[in-house]
């Protein structure tokens, strides 16, 4: 396997190549229906989306708007550092990221701590449903709604919700993500929602905005060993535009 060298774009392209070839698949085996009393469509999309969204917030994220943690893919292409800056900087709402789909998010910027991985309170459920959470998704910042995800699937914080966005013994339809909004906040939660439909097409989208700089296939084309950690970014960049 060709080894990543831009971690942040490449592991969500290559794990979105992953959906496109095997989602269909994850619907319609019928063994795998048989044992766990349906398709498997949502627990692949969260496994797979769970590095798509972790990496690039923690090493590319972090490391341009705040302080860079144990790895930073910054510097390997500025222009993608320079998009960060762009989608997330000052508040940017939602409703202006790339990867926004109208009226698919509701969102709840704070509500009182309940445990997740209990039954979840059905006045949420309400709250969700409202005009005002959808449009709370659009206006607020989009570093929130991407943190709010980040932090729900690296802290288990994700519920299952069938068509009426309810917990419930029917097929999944929805998903809820839940976070504390700050380590200073951790008696509330952020809470998403969205179709499973709209979380595909989410996933398509941030994989298409963190690779749009055309450095993915330059990156995958040459397989391992061709970039040593010691080639200065000019030079890097340099082979990649030829």
């Amino acid at each position: 396997m060709g080894r990543p060298v831009h971690y942040s774009m490449e592991i969500a392209a290559r794990c979105q190549d992953l959906i496109e070839l095997l989602v269909d698949q994850t619907d319609s085996d019928p063994k795998l229906t048989a044992r766990w009393r349906g398709p498997l469509r949502t627990t692949f999309l969260l496994a797979m989306s769970t590095p798509m969204l972790v990496l690039p917030m923690e090493r590319l994220f972090k490391p341009v708007l705040r302080k860079a943690g144990v790895a930073d893919d910054s510097q390997l292409d500025p222009a993608a550092g320079d998009r960060v800056l762009t989608t997330f900087a000052d508040g940017r709402p939602f409703q202006e990221a790339d990867f926004y789909e109208a009226e698919m998010w509701s969102y709840i910027d704070a509500t009182k701590r309940f445990p997740v991985a209990e039954v979840w309170p059905g006045e949420i459920f309400d709250q969700l449903e409202a005009t005002k959470a959808f449009d709370g998704a659009a206006a607020a910042p989009t570093s929130d709604i991407l943190e709010c995800l980040r932090n729900a699937l690296s802290h288990g914080g994700v519920a299952y919700l069938d068509s009426r966005g309810r917990q419930s013994e029917d097929a999944t339809s929805m998903l809820g993500f839940a976070a504390y909004p700050s380590l200073g906040r951790r008696d509330e939660l952020r809470i998403l929602r969205i179709s499973v439909d709209g979380y595909q097409r989410f996933l398509a989208a941030w994989s298409n905005w963190l690779t749009s700089t055309g450095i993915e296939g330059k990156l995958t084309q040459d397989g391992p060993g061709w970039f040593d950690v010691q080639v200065p970014v000019a030079s890097l960049r340099a082979d990649l535009e030829r």
